[in-house]
């Protein structure tokens, strides 16, 4: 199966939160890079959501891209245009180990 590379057009950035102690003792969050692949990007659009009788707190954005080597949790978050994302599900796409969608809620503060 041929993949249009052209559709991979957003670098997007998958890490990981590490606990670590600073200088004073205090444990916090520290991200860890584990991927940074090229990604096809979709987010639910706001026609869809109303239609449907959704709120928009369950405004899902898609990340698809080439299925990696290293392994990919739900512990770990996505950043895409300086936003967080809660990675909420993951498909290995036809189960056919070429494509990875990761279905993401943003991460609000």
């Amino acid at each position: 199966m041929m993949i249009d590379a052209g559709k991979y057009r957003y670098k997007i950035t998958i890490i990981k939160e590490t606990k670590t102690k600073d200088a004073d003792g205090f444990i916090h969050d520290e991200p860890v890079v584990v991927l940074q692949p090229y990604a096809e990007v979709k987010t639910t659009r706001g026609m869809t959501l109303i239609a449907n009788g959704s709120d928009f707190e369950k405004a899902f954005t898609r990340f698809v891209f080439r299925f990696p080597v290293t392994p990919i949790d739900r512990k770990m978050f996505v950043l895409f245009r300086e936003k967080k994302y809660s990675i909420e599900y993951i498909n290995n796409i036809d189960e056919a180990n070429i494509e990875m969608e990761l279905q993401c809620k943003e991460v609000t503060h």
